[in-house]
């Protein structure tokens, strides 16, 4: 039995199809945290709890470069933006590397907090943004992962539809 492992080691954004290859030291997109309520009854033996939804998707950019292109996006609160990233999944066993799929993460963000920048002597400027999330679209090789919208009540794991039914029900 051969172990294989998958790992990603670098990535690169981009803001509305705008490439900004190596501006960007870090990012870190959200955690998908589901909202769960405990469910007390009599009769049962336990306390469930059960999912109602999920809770607000916040994501950080650590900039290594002043880009008058990404400032101008990230300013306006009352605009959503289109921030993409793309990365490489490696796959290696024994043998090495097996194969490399892409990985593009797109998000539908408003950007909440721009830094303007910290000065230090004889350091690069730090400049942190962050961002609030109300869609999320994963692919791997072109296969959808997830796709996640908040406006539109939709919910796709593995292009499987988890909300169909409960939009029926509401009649949207």
């Amino acid at each position: 039995m051969s172990v294989s492992i998958n790992i990603i080691s670098n990535a690169n954004v981009y803001l509305d199809g705008v490439n900004f290859v190596g501006q960007a030291g870090e990012i870190k997109l959200p955690e998908i945290e589901n909202e769960f309520e405990e469910y007390k009854a009599l009769g049962l033996i336990g306390t469930p709890s059960l999912p109602m939804g999920f809770k607000e998707m916040e994501g950080e950019i650590e900039w290594n470069s002043f880009d008058q292109r990404a400032k101008v996006k990230m300013y306006n609160p009352y605009k959503a933006v289109q921030l993409m990233v793309r990365s490489s999944v490696e796959t290696y066993n024994a043998q090495g590397r097996l194969a490399e799929l892409p990985l593009v993460t797109v998000l539908g963000v408003m950007f909440n907090k721009v830094g303007l920048g910290t000065y230090k002597p004889k350091e690069l400027a730090d400049m942190p943004s962050s961002f609030k999330i109300h869609s999320i679209n994963q692919k791997l090789g072109g296969r959808e992962l997830l796709h996640f919208d908040v406006f539109n009540n939709q919910l796709r794991v593995d292009g499987v539809d988890v909300l169909s039914q409960w939009r029926k029900n509401l009649g949207a």
